[in-house]
């Protein structure tokens, strides 16, 4: 009996990394949250009615914690009132979208994504420079690639 439930488990955590590994980082991220969010309530919930409640609970509350975090993320995206790409949203125009990466008007995706990569090798955390940075290079491809 106890072979067929580990089995089982190795098919669901299959079926799950197939999943992820065909899916964008930031939904595979958040699928993950749930996984673990649902899996840690399960696994919590049985120790503490066990018995092991000493290892149950702090499991069930570390849980909860994945599954606020997946769960909150969602409204925050649409609190701009239309999608995240909008400068509405963003509070980043097109035009100084296209000032942060160096490209015009006219360019197209390849263009952009060339811009974003060159720029990125700059203001990377791990070169010298800083979070605040990459997040607006980031911003400003998302912005047009998404416009």
């Amino acid at each position: 009996m106890i072979y067929y439930f580990f089995v089982l488990l190795i098919l669901v955590g299959v079926v799950i990394a197939i999943l992820m590994a065909k899916l964008p980082s930031k939904q595979a991220a958040n699928l993950l949250r749930w996984v673990l969010g649902v899996g840690g309530l399960l696994v919590g919930g049985l120790l503490t009615i066990r018995g092991l409640a000493v290892a149950g609970i702090p499991m069930i509350g570390a849980a909860l914690g994945f599954l606020g975090v997946a769960m909150g993320r969602k409204p925050s995206r649409r609190s701009g009132g239309g999608s995240s790409s909008s400068p509405a949203s963003t509070g980043m125009s097109e035009a100084e979208a296209r000032a942060i990466l160096g490209v015009g008007p006219d360019a197209d995706e390849e263009t952009i994504r060339k811009a974003h990569r060159t720029m990125m090798k700059r203001v990377h955390p791990d070169q010298g420079g800083s979070d605040a940075l990459a997040a607006k290079v980031q911003e400003a491809r998302d912005v047009l690639l998404n416009d």
